[in-house]
């Protein structure tokens, strides 16, 4: 019998599915953070998967970035937060900063169910790409 993965491993294991999705979504985006037009980019996260783990796989928080901007400039959330209002909208990011309030607050514990529902969709979206 397969041993069942803890939500440790599940998260572990939907990452790097979620961040390919972002990527191949965003590859003929600019930088959210700079602008730039990048070969490759990360999968940057606005609110931090640290403190917000809530907001982890959360499409909206999610968007290409180079690596520059989002590994090594401190100061890459201002024009972030400016782009994303452009990109996401107004309204989209209001209710992304309640979100982001409410597992501040509350945090978050994903369920093992969560996670697989997650990888499953994740691997389908990639898959129509």
């Amino acid at each position: 019998m397969a041993k069942t993965k803890t939500t440790s491993q599940l998260i572990k294991q939907l990452q790097p599915i979620f961040n390919k999705y972002i990527r191949l979504r965003d590859k003929d985006k600019p930088c959210i953070s700079c602008g730039e037009y990048t070969e490759t980019k990360d999968a940057g996260h606005f609110y931090a998967k640290s403190g917000y783990s809530g907001l982890r796989f959360d499409e909206d928080n999610t968007h290409g970035e180079c690596a520059y901007c989002n590994r090594f400039d401190e100061s890459h959330l201002i024009a972030y937060a400016e782009n994303l209002k452009l990109k996401i909208g107004e309204h989209d990011y209001q209710l992304l900063k309640e979100r982001a309030l409410k597992y501040k607050r509350e945090g978050k514990k994903w369920t093992r169910q969560e996670l697989r529902d997650l990888i499953d969709i994740y691997k389908e979206k990639i898959k129509n790409f």
